[in-house]
Order: C-alpha cells, then sequence, then structure tokens
C-alpha cells in the first residue's frame, strides 16, 4: 500500500508552514529508508489500516532516529500521502490531519515519485 519513493510536496508544524529540505522517503514493505541532507534514517513499520485513521509506528534502527518510535497516522488518496505525527518527549498519535499553535505535531504531505 505505501511501497513507493515519496517526496515532501509540504509540511506544517505547530499550525505554520515549514520548508523541507529535499528528502526521499522509502518504503518498501514494512521497512523504510528516509535520505536527507541531514542523515539517512532506516527502521520499520508497524501499519494499522484496520482503524480510522489509518495509523503506523515508525521505529528508527539506524541514524539520527535510532531507538526512537513516532505515533503516526496517514491517510493516501492515489500518489499522495498526508503523515501526521508529534514530536514530544512521549509521543501521542495525533487525532485528526492538522497542527495546532503551540502542538507538537507535525503534518507531512508527500508525491509519489515511483
Amino acid at each position: 500500500m505505501l511501497n513507493g519513493i515519496w517526496v515532501p510536496q509540504g509540511a506544517e508544524f505547530s499550525g505554520e508552514s515549514i520548508p523541507m529540505p529535499p528528502t526521499r522517503f522509502i518504503i518498501t514493505g514494512d521497512r523504510y529508508r528516509v535520505e536527507s541532507e541531514g542523515g539517512d534514517d532506516e527502521g520499520v513499520l508497524v501499519i494499522d489500516t484496520e482503524v480510522t485513521p489509518h495509523a503506523v509506528d515508525i521505529t528508527g534502527m539506524t541514524g539520527p532516529n535510532a531507538g526512537k518510535t513516532l505515533r503516526a497516522i496517514f491517510r493516501m488518496r492515489g500518489d499522495l500521502l498526508q503523515l501526521c505525527y508529534e514530536v514530544s518527549e512521549v509521543p501521542r498519535r495525533p487525532g485528526g490531519f492538522s497542527t495546532t499553535r503551540g502542538s507538537l505535531q507535525i503534518l507531512v504531505r508527500y508525491r509519489r515519485e515511483k
């Protein structure tokens, strides 16, 4: 379902639009790799499409996010993917696809490259 190479089209953090550095989010089955100027990151995904919104736990195995788990929600429309997660000390899964001022939530919009 999520397999492919995803490139960010836009993002917001804490209710504000933020720039995204050149990044590629590569998903193959239950594995992911993020290639960016800040360093590569690899890990595993646990996807749950039985809940609404769909949930995914993203656990870093190597790179800057090694040992961290992000609890995110996602939705897809064709070759577009929205991924929303929180970056607090104890991340919680967001309830919706928006961020508010003062929150520690990030919403990234991706387009499938391949």
